[in-house]
């Protein structure tokens, strides 16, 4: 079964356990499992869950798997891995953390796949094997919840697009050609740092004369980049946010593509949350091809350090999300948001668009409802509840399906 299914399970184990039967509608990106997962892990006689695993968890990782991160030890961060990318220490997390990808060989595992971990009090979320738009806004729609859960009211997510290595490329040379026009307003202090990384225009403290005429990143997109761009623009609006571009939002060219994000705290200016794709650096560090990676990094905080209670287990959810069409999956992180915020768990497989696999997972994991969004519940915002055994089925808005979930007589 797929990470993004496993929102809120009940055990570990059961939910891993169905990673080999999805192969049957789908392979995953590293191609097919020979063995059983569980033959690649060691276990404990008391815990059946992959070794892996974290056996205790904060709230914030707990709040993680409510949008199917997986929670796991962090990645421990190694000389050669800061080597990868130079004089980067995000870029040497991000490199541990494909490494682990390996050498656990989560590579069996089904993707999507969503993985979290606790590091220096901050958190990492990662999405990987997703290329589409959803992905990011997974990530800022958890961050986001997390965020809110520990008291932050008043935030607002700020975006921006390197686009793809063409991209980057196009870019650069509109910089460099804008450079040349300005070169003699600039000090010599600042052009050395330039020469070592043209990007950093948008970071010096310039005349404002030469800010404001700088080419910014979205004018060089190819259009893939754009479309991409655009995708990930909709899913904000959908998700109900505040967003708003910022076009100084830059990341490392060496392995950041595609969409950047920052969460900012409104009443302080303070930068809570980035992220950004890092798909390029997988073929850097050999992988067969470029995996789709975006990552989301949330920063330390008082208010993150204030609610220390600990989980053991997560609860069992006696529904299961189906969803049809984009318009569906547009609702659907929203709706998982609503139920969570109303205490109902749910099992969701959204890193998959065809019925059959959600069908087939929502079997084995025998849970008796079934929440259908398709085409015309998306456009009605409602949602169809189906018994699994009876067959009996209500439609209800989606306003008002925590009150029916925790009534239900279907």
């Amino acid at each position: 079964m797929a990470p993004l299914i496993r929102v809120c399970g009940d055990l570990f184990l059961e939910r891993i356990s169905l990673a080999d039967q999805s192969y049957e509608f789908g392979q995953p990106l590293f191609g097919p499992v020979k063995k059983p997962i569980y033959s690649h892990h060691k276990m404990s006689k008391t815990d059946s869950r992959p070794s892996y695993l974290l056996r205790e968890f904060d709230r914030p990782l707990y709040l993680a798997t409510h949008f199917g991160f997986l929670p796991i030890e962090a990645p421990r961060v190694s000389e050669e891995d800061l080597k990868v990318i130079k004089n980067s220490p995000r870029g040497g997390e991000l490199s541990a953390l494909l490494r682990t990808y390996l050498e656990k060989e989560f590579t069996n595992l089904s993707h999507p796949l969503a993985l979290s971990y606790k590091k220096n009090r901050g958190y990492s979320l990662h999405l990987l094997g997703l290329q589409s738009a959803l992905a990011e806004s997974i990530l800022v729609r958890t961050a986001l919840s997390i965020l809110e859960d520990f008291g932050h009211k008043h935030l607002v997510v700020e975006v921006n697009s390197m686009g793809d290595k063409d991209s980057i490329e196009a870019h650069e040379r509109e910089l460099h050609h804008y450079l040349k026009k300005v070169i003699e307003n600039v000090s010599t202090e600042h052009r050395k740092i330039i020469k070592e990384d043209i990007f950093e225009l948008f970071k010096l403290n310039l005349p404002d004369a030469i800010k404001e005429g700088i080419p910014p990143s979205i004018a060089s997109l190819t259009t893939s980049s754009r479309e991409h761009f655009k995708e990930a623009l909709e899913y904000l609006e959908s998700l109900g946010v505040e967003f708003r571009l910022n076009c100084n939002l830059l990341e490392n060219k060496h392995y950041a593509s595609h969409t950047i994000f920052v969460i900012r705290d409104l009443d302080d200016a303070s930068v809570l949350a980035s992220g950004a794709r890092y798909s390029r650096l997988s073929k850097k560090l050999g992988f067969k091809k470029e995996m789709p990676a975006v990552s989301m990094h949330i920063s330390a905080s008082k208010k993150l350090a204030q609610k220390e209670r600990i989980y053991k287990d997560l609860p069992k959810p006696k529904f299961y999300l189906v969803q049809l069409g984009r318009e569906a999956k547009m609702k659907s992180l929203p709706l998982i948001e609503l139920l969570r915020t109303n205490h109902i768990p749910i099992y969701h497989f959204l890193g998959k668009d065809k019925i059959i696999p959600q069908l087939q997972n929502a079997e084995n994991l025998k849970v008796p409802y079934l929440l259908i969004v398709g085409q015309k519940e998306a456009l009605e915002d409602s949602v169809t509840i189906r018994n699994c055994n009876t067959r009996a089925q209500e439609t209800v808005r989606m306003s008002e399906l925590p009150a029916f979930l925790k009534n239900i007589t279907l």
